[in-house]
């Protein structure tokens, strides 16, 4: 990971605008001082495409503000109430204004309504519906909540209130690490057997199971997350080959990208995937601390995050989720100016912020467009002089 560093921060200083003519989210991760300036990435000269907007570490964040440092905060008449901390968050979903973050370390998912202020435990984590080590989430349009827990080696399913409702795969040898859900299935990332399985989600029974046969490059080794988009696209990552690949819900495999590497477009512990408009994919990877962003054509774009203390870092990320449901709401902490088209959620395992919420956008009044004209043209002198020269390209 240090050597990864090294290498984007010698490349970053020498060779930043040869980076951003990939594309109009082209740049690189850049870190900026804890200050009440908004946080961009890229850096500068780039124009800014993505915002830090948040960071919550506890209920504090949330709700109600204390000046005490105690862990009893919010008082209500002689009563006062604990903090209620993240302490090792893992899956993470959304819907609207609230977060669904699993916490290993604590055995439970906390929900997070941002807009009411917030900070609860999920309710049914008790009885038949207790976690033990609970990962990878799902929540579906109703707020019904899908839970894999390595553990139990079940998926636990909660109602809108978080009553726990049913379990999923009982009758099934696996070990769930993430669950995905439509109207009619539900999907289980089954690490043990390097598979997903499909399950009817009235019944529970297993209806297909697929990712594990076929051609060597296109069968899952050793899968940790993955995501279903809205038109039904599979991509999951996978810890032993460094790849991503797409399925389809049928099972057809639709291709993939990276493998195990430091360099652009690889990865060194490739852990949650989302996607997000237009088709782009985001990546995170625990090793670099940072999230890899690509297009439909699997495309490197740009990266944000980066270890540290900073606003804006991101610390053993692990999960992460993308939405562009209430906007309206996450507008408001934009900069000035700022556009927002997109939400990015990270969680993180270490660090000041357990959750990075950050903005996907556009600065009003910036030409884009003529920015990355005038980097292709420096781009291509500069290949020009390398190529008279005979300089090998970076």
């Amino acid at each position: 990971m240090r050597k990864y560093d090294s290498m984007i921060g010698k490349i970053l200083r020498v060779v930043v605008l040869s980076l951003c003519i990939m594309g109009p989210l082209t740049g690189c991760a850049g870190k900026s001082a804890v200050s009440k300036d908004p946080v961009f990435f890229p850096p500068e000269p780039n124009p800014p495409r993505i915002q830090f907007l948040l960071g919550i570490r506890d209920s504090r964040d949330v709700e109600a503000k204390d000046d005490s440092f105690s862990l009893f905060s919010v008082q209500s008449g002689n009563q006062k109430t604990r903090v209620r901390t993240l302490v090792k968050p893992y899956g993470l979903a959304v819907n609207g204004t609230t977060l669904y973050v699993s916490d290993t370390m604590q055995r439970t998912v906390a929900v997070i309504d941002l807009e009411k202020g917030r900070f609860e435990l999920l309710k049914g984590n008790f009885g038949p519906g207790s976690l033990k080590k609970p990962t990878g989430i799902a929540v579906d349009s109703e707020g019904q909540l899908f839970v894999a827990d390595t553990q139990r080696r079940l998926i636990l399913a909660y109602d809108a209130l978080g009553n726990f409702v049913r379990s999923y795969g009982d009758d099934l040898k696996m070990k769930p690490v993430d669950v995905a859900v439509d109207s009619r299935q539900v999907y289980i990332l089954d690490s043990e057997n390097h598979s997903i399985r499909v399950l009817d989600r009235q019944s529970g029974k297993q209806k297909n199971e697929f990712g594990n046969t076929g051609d060597p490059d296109s069968r899952f080794r050793l899968p940790i997350s993955m995501t279903l988009d809205d038109m039904g696209k599979f991509a999951v990552s996978n810890v032993l080959s460094g790849r991503i690949l797409s399925y389809d819900r049928d099972g057809n495999y639709l291709g993939g990208f990276g493998k195990l590497g430091d360099g652009f477009g690889q990865f060194s512990r490739p852990r949650g995937v989302a996607a997000g408009g237009d088709g782009q994919m985001y990546v995170v990877d625990a090793a670099f601390q940072n999230v890899q962003v690509f297009n439909k054509d699997y495309r490197l774009l740009m990266f944000f995050g980066d270890p540290g203390q900073a606003k804006g870092s991101l610390n053993i990320p692990a999960g992460i989720a993308v939405s562009s449901g209430r906007l309206d709401y996450f507008q408001k902490l934009a900069a000035e100016g700022f556009e927002l088209s997109e939400l990015i959620f990270v969680a993180n395992q270490e660090g000041p912020a357990k959750v990075s919420i950050y903005g996907l956008g556009h600065m009003r009044g910036v030409d884009y467009d003529a920015f990355y004209r005038q980097a292709e043209e420096e781009r291509r002198k500069e290949q020009q002089r390398r190529d008279k020269e005979k300089i090998p390209s970076k």
